[in-house]
């Protein structure tokens, strides 16, 4: 649930960010991918309540660009701007350490970057690109920002990590969740299903950190997001908004009305991010969209443990990697 049952598909990230903004002022807020689209948008608002932001991009000059796009319209918007390739472990370890160093809290981490069908083709490291940057790449920064986390909570206000994920888990993921033995498609790949894996995966890893730090007694907790069906975002390079739909039409058509329904734009698909990292009367653990707790997941989304083999596995893949 939420705090405010009169959020729906159509409330916009500005619309939540003033019920919450008396939460949101002061708060440091780290988001990945936030030079563009849902990212740029939640930054945007947040910057606009008093939130202190760290843009984690690919491209640093992109992200200032989207800083000075801010600065027009909050001149004491507080924002920094760092590196950071989610497709290199390299790089995903010097963006943590480096902001550890600097000695400011994370009270809400938002994993907002992503990848979304594109070809086969491969990490610095040599993952599947999609597993490798959408889930492993944000693993590894959410673990090596824990401490950070945890020192940031307290029981009365916990931190958050909010990881945006998408209905394409309940839609393309395999029936069995992850394909652990064939993890970088080299048996088998089909770009749409290996989306829908990275997103499981986010979901996954929602509950089994949410768990882990809840029986460790931390004051961190964790939220997965399905944003909307948004076709005006950096995600769909690799394909048109309509051969997306026609390829939803093949695999589920009772839920192309539902889809359209809800399609949203990018203040709009922005604002459930929001509603998590904020109200006070978020489940822990759970995945939300349409700025409520979700009814459609995949069967597994919440399977303890197919979540726990999972991080187990994302952990022995980034040691073997740093060999």
């Amino acid at each position: 649930m939420s705090s405010n049952p009169t959020f729906n598909n159509k409330t916009t990230a500005e619309e939540v960010a003033t019920v919450f903004k008396h939460r949101i002022k002061g708060k440091h807020v780290v988001i990945t991918g936030a030079n563009i689209g849902l990212g740029k948008e939640t930054a945007r608002v947040l910057a606009k309540e008093g939130a202190i932001i760290t843009i984690c991009c690919r491209t640093v000059s992109k992200g200032e660009e989207a800083k000075a796009d801010i600065l027009k319209e909050t001149a004491d918007a507080n924002i920094t701007v760092v590196p950071l390739d989610l497709s290199s472990l390299k790089s995903v370890k010097k963006c943590a350490e480096d902001y550890i160093s600097t000695g400011k809290p994370i009270d809400i981490l938002i994993n907002n970057a992503g990848v979304m069908a594109c070809p086969l083709t491969k990490t610095a490291d040599g993952f599947e690109t999609q597993f490798g940057t959408n889930h492993l790449g944000h693993f590894y920064f959410t673990e090596l920002l824990l401490p950070v986390l945890e020192k940031s909570g307290t029981k009365d206000e916990p931190s958050r990590v909010v990881n945006l994920a998408s209905v394409a888990a309940v839609l393309f993921a395999p029936k069995t969740g992850i394909l652990f033995d064939d993890i970088n498609g080299e048996k088998h790949y089909n770009s749409w299903e290996r989306y829908g894996q990275s997103k499981l995966a986010n979901i996954l890893y929602t509950v089994e950190l949410n768990d882990r730090m809840k029986k460790e007694g931390k004051h961190v907790i964790a939220v997965s997001v399905h944003p909307g069906v948004i076709s005006a975002t950096n995600l769909n390079q690799h394909l048109s908004f309509k051969s997306t739909l026609e390829l939803l039409w093949q695999v589920n058509k009772p839920l192309i009305p539902q889809l359209l329904n809800g399609s949203k734009n990018i203040p709009q698909g922005t604002a459930t991010s929001i509603v998590c990292a904020f109200d006070p009367k978020i489940e822990p653990g759970k995945y939300y969209y349409d700025c409520q707790l979700g009814t459609l997941y995949h069967p597994l989304s919440y399977d303890e443990e197919l979540a726990l083999k999972l991080t187990k596995f994302s952990h022995e893949l980034i040691e073997k990697a740093a060999q």
